[in-house]
């Protein structure tokens, strides 16, 4: 038997492939006596509000066939935007190259944050060159990562 989450990702999943996206990420949490799923969707040329306006149709109607939730929920549907989270580490692969803001913990606890430019991703870890140096952090100590939005400057 599959557990929620499993049934809400692979309609959400199907969703997304129905309105021709990709799913990058979707939360769901309880705000007062609604719950909110937030499914967050992507594609190579970027997101449209078209993209989530077909998005939002596909799935709302997978979720009102199969009625996985069990009680009132709000569904919003949007792109992850220029300063994504990461929370996977296919997001880390396409955000090489990229500036990121990151906040892990170390193994005793300590809480470590760094910005920089990401430089590599692999092995269950990632490498980011902050001012402080290069710092090599297991994806498993991570808190919080996004990308740092990153102003176009003339000639580049």
């Amino acid at each position: 038997m599959s557990t929620l989450r499993e049934k809400l990702d692979a309609l959400l999943r199907q969703g997304a492939r129905d309105a021709r996206v990709e799913l990058y990420h979707w939360e769901l949490s309880r705000a007062g006596p609604r719950a909110r799923l937030l499914v967050y969707i992507d594609s190579p040329t970027g997101v449209t509000l078209a993209d989530c306006q077909r998005a939002s149709r596909a799935i709302e109607a997978l979720l009102d066939e199969h009625d996985p939730l069990a009680f009132p929920y709000v569904l919003e549907v949007s792109s992850p935007g220029v300063e994504r989270r990461l929370w996977e580490e296919w997001h880390y692969r396409r955000a090489l190259g990229k500036p990121i803001r990151v906040t892990s913990h170390s193994p005793q606890g300590k809480k470590v944050a760094c910005q920089g430019r990401l430089v590599g991703v692999g092995e269950g870890k990632i490498t980011v060159d902050c001012q402080e140096g290069r710092m090599e952090i297991p994806l498993s100590q991570v808190t919080r990562a996004q990308v740092v939005f990153e102003a176009r400057t003339e000639g580049r």
